[in-house]
Parts: C-alpha cells; structure tokens; sequence
C-alpha cells in the first residue's frame, strides 16, 4: 500500500510538473503567437476604405486627394430614413465593403450637427481621411478614375501607374466583439508601412484650374493645352466637357463626349494650323523667303476646281509677300505654294515634326496623327495638303509640338506629362529627361517667328488684345469637318509668349467654333491673362 502511494505521488508530480511546464511554454514561449491568435479573432478588416498613392503637381499640391474627409462606419441594424437623410445632406457617398452588417459612407462636408448626430444616435465610428477626388475635379482627363468595385485604375494616370498608385501597404483594422460588431470606444487602427507611393506630374494646378475655369465659362467643346516652352513639360490640360468621377452613374445616358481628352486622344483637321509645316518645308528647301512675292485673285484653280480664299474676300489680296500671306492665311497663296514645294516634301517634313508620333512622352493614352497617303494628294489633293484639310489630322497636343518646334529654334523633344515616380524606399525617382532633336535651321525658325508676331500685329489674329508688357505670335487655323454629322468649321490659335523669348506655348481648340480668329483667339487671350496676371 505504501508503495501505491508512493508511485501515485511521483504521477501525481510528473503530471503536476508537465502542466507547469505547458503553461509556462504557453506563456513564455508561445505567448505572442496565440496573442496573435486571439487579437485576430477579435479584430477585423474593415473593407472599402483603402489606401492608394496621390498624384501630385509639379509643385508637390494634391491633385488627387485634394480634400480631407470623413469616413462614417455605420451598423446597418441601427440606420433609420433619419439617418440617410443626414447622410444625403453631407453629400456622402457610399463606398462599397464587403461586410454585410455595416454601411461605410465618405463626406468632404464637415457639417458638426449631423457629424454629432450620427456618432451619438447612431454609433458611427469616423476616420478621418482623404477623398480620392474632388466634385470639380482637376485635370480629370489626364488622370483619369478607379473602378469603385476593385478600386483598380480605369484610364489615365490612374491606369497607367496603377502597379505604383497601388503598392500602398496600408490597412485599416476594428476590434469586433463576438456578434461582429465594431466595439465603441477602442477606435480603428492603421496597420502597413508608413513609405510614400505617388506620381508627379509636370501639370501647375494653378494654370490647370484656370484653364478649365477658361472652357467652362465659355460654354465651349474643346481643348487648351499650356506647355513650357524651354522643357516641353505640360502645365495644363484641359478638355471641355468634364465629368465628375464621383459620380459616373449620370453619365450612362450620355453621348460620353464628357470622357473624351481633346487634348491628347481626338484628331480633328488642322487647318491653316498646318501652314507651320507647308511654310517650313518651302523655306528649309530654299524655294522661297519670306518676301518672295505671289498673287492672290480670291482664289486658286486646280483642275476646274476653285479653291477660294476666304480671308482676302471675292476680289483676294492682290499682289503680297510670303510673310504677308502667312499672317494673312491667305489659301489661294498656299496652295500656289504646296505646288512648288510638292506633296511629297511637304509630307516628309510633316513626320519630321511629328504628326504621326504621339506627341508625349510617358503616357500611352493619346493618338497619333495622319497624313495623307501619297496619292491622296495628287490634283486637287495638293490644294487640300497646302491648307491643312482632306485626311489629315492632328491633336492638340502635336499642335502644341509643333509650335514649341518653332519657339525653340527648330529643336524638338516630346511633351512631358510625368516628372518622377514615389516609390517607397526609393523616394523620388526622376522621369528620363526627352532626347532633343534638330528639326528645321535656326533660321527658318526664326523667319516662321516674324511671321507668327506679324499674324498678332497685322493679321488674322490682331484682335489679340495684350496688355502692357505682353507679347505673343501666333498662328490661327479654321478647319472644315463634321461635327455630329453637320458640316462645320472649327477654330484654331496655337502661339506663345513672350514673342522674343517664349517662355509657354499655349493652343487652343474649339470645336464647332467658326473661324480661328473668332473663338480660338479671345480663349487664348484668357488664357493670357491668366497666366501673367
């Protein structure tokens, strides 16, 4: 019996011992991870509210998360018609998450009645966080928007650097009780890395809002893009008519003209615009100079087919020089002088200035131009070539090239829209700096300048009105098309300033808008002020 006793005592202690032992392995030893288990067994993810890198100006402001918000996490059991009719008054939009029992809705509208409100009747728990955009949204064609179901980029910048915009590693987690509701009073918290992920652009903000300020006020359908003329960097681009992002659902009965960016995707006929290049080519070639003289009759014949010259009236412009029918537009002179140069030339010089790249660099969502076929220009085909018409086309943005060609003495180099990646550890990382290239001489250049200067002084665009100590040189441009199946006319006026020593090359589109000189140009003389003043 005592024996018994004794081998019962020793179990007794071993067991005693080895569950000791257990709970001291438990404790010490395994202690974080099944206090991993347990925090993840009361906390959860709250779904919806996400973390995405900005996209900024060139001057480090927002463009995107422009406005702080509110996040409302609300239990769906508790919302009543009181509590949306708080919600539809902070504009809050709903934002989509995956769990069923609660609402989250974000608001820009820092309203204290209804922010109280909804925190002491109905137990919302708010985080305070940025709205991805903006309802007047800037430069929403260029940077475009995220599906609200994955929150993946669906066009513009959004799309194109989505890997970047993307790679925030940031989390928003709530303590939940055993029912899987948020528990009050313990707040969320922010698990991830604290690195930095975004684009900069080489877009100003404030010449970007301007810009668009510029279209909306003028009831126009168009585009206006400003760039740098020594770096070819884009400080804005805009295009008319604008959508919101936020609220894309109105927009499903739409023609969707509001998705369009006329600055970078639409071809339209370049019009007189393209005499830049006629005029290059014939100069280059040696065939001319600026005061070679011509003769226009208010028209030119090609085949039995009349061209006429809508700016010199029934009667034309009589005896004039180059430089004079350049400032003039004058067509009848033009399509005398596309002959002498031929189809041929005045198409190679065409890809030189590189209507059939696509004008920017870094950005894929953008058209090139078109030209002609060779044979499309033969009779008659020459006529429309001269004078910017037939099948060719061009963007605004290869427009803006082309006169920043000009403004820089013949060098060129793609537009810029992108000036560095935000890519965590690595910080900034610099855009690769655009090859320049020689296009036409220094001194043909300089003689298109003259003539620009001499089309605000005298010319088709002397209704430029510059305030003291502005100057500019332009060129307009009407363009035959059709616009919603009518036949129309749209209007041009790409230039720069100041004249001697252009520091921005704006062009202006308008579609449906008549003559160059009629809609183009007062939108260029706002955009003018804008700028320095």
């Amino acid at each position: 019996m005592k024996r018994r006793l004794i081998i019962l005592s020793l179990m007794f202690v071993l067991v005693l011992t080895a569950c000791v032992g257990r709970l001291a392995s438990i404790a010490i030893i395994d202690g974080e991870k099944y206090k991993e288990i347990a925090k993840h067994q009361s906390t959860a993810l709250l779904s919806g509210i996400t973390a995405r890198g900005n996209i900024y100006d060139r001057n480090g402001n927002y463009l995107t998360g422009m406005e702080e918000c509110l996040i409302y996490i609300l239990e769906k059991r508790k919302v009543d018609l009181k509590a949306l009719s708080l919600l539809k008054d902070i504009d809050a939009q709903e934002i989509n998450n995956s769990n069923e029992k609660y609402y989250v809705y974000s608001s820009s509208v820092l309203d204290k009645d209804a922010y109280e409100k909804l925190i002491g009747d109905y137990g919302a728990i708010v985080i305070k966080n940025r709205q991805r955009y903006s309802d007047n949204q800037p430069a929403i064609h260029v940077i475009g928007y995220v599906n609200h179901s994955d929150e993946v980029g669906a066009c513009g910048i959004e799309k194109e650097y989505d890997s970047i915009l993307s790679s925030v590693n940031r989390s928003y987690y709530g303590k939940f009780d055993g029912h899987g509701y948020l528990i009050r009073g313990l707040g969320v918290n922010i698990e991830g890395d604290s690195q930095e992920w975004g684009i900069v652009t080489t877009l100003d903000l404030t010449i970007q809002m301007a810009a668009e300020k510029i279209l909306e006020e003028a009831k126009v359908s168009g585009a206006i893009i400003v760039t740098e003329a020594e770096t070819g960097n884009i400080l804005a681009s805009a295009s008319s008519p604008a959508y919101s992002p936020r609220q894309l659902v109105k927009y499903l009965e739409s023609s969707g003209e509001e998705f369009l960016n006329k600055s970078m995707i639409c071809q339209y006929p370049p019009g007189s615009i393209f005499k830049i290049v006629v005029m290059a080519a014939a100069l280059e070639e040696g065939i001319v100079t600026p005061e070679s003289s011509f003769v226009c009759n208010g028209y030119h014949e090609i085949k039995g087919h009349k061209f006429r010259c809508s700016t010199g009236g029934p009667e034309g412009h009589g005896e004039i020089s180059l430089k004079e029918a350049f400032s003039k537009s004058c067509n009848a002179v033009f399509i005398q002088l596309g002959e002498m140069v031929g189809a041929e030339t005045i198409l190679k010089y065409a890809r030189d200035f590189g209507i059939l790249d696509t004008p920017v660099s870094g950005f894929s969502a953008q058209s090139a131009g078109n030209l002609p076929d060779i044979k499309d220009c033969l009779g008659t085909g020459i006529g429309n070539l001269s004078i910017g018409q037939g099948k060719l086309l061009i963007t605004p943005a290869q427009v803006a090239r082309i006169t920043r060609i000009i403004a820089k003495d013949g060098i060129d180099s793609k537009l810029s829209l992108i000036s560095a990646t935000i890519e965590g550890l690595k910080g900034r990382v610099l855009y690769p700096k655009q090859l320049a290239k020689k296009v036409i001489s220094r001194k043909t250049a300089h003689a298109i300048k003259d003539m620009m200067v001499e089309t605000v002084r005298s010319g088709t665009a002397d209704n430029l009105k510059l305030k003291d100590g502005v100057s500019a040189a332009g060129k307009t441009g009407s363009a035959e098309a059709t616009y919603h199946g009518k036949n129309t006319v749209h209007s041009w006026f790409t230039g720069f300033t100041p004249s001697d020593n252009p520091e921005y090359v704006i062009t202006v589109f308008i579609e449906n808008g008549g003559s160059g000189r009629k809609s183009a140009v007062p939108i260029f003389n706002k955009m003018l002020d804008a700028i320095y003043h």
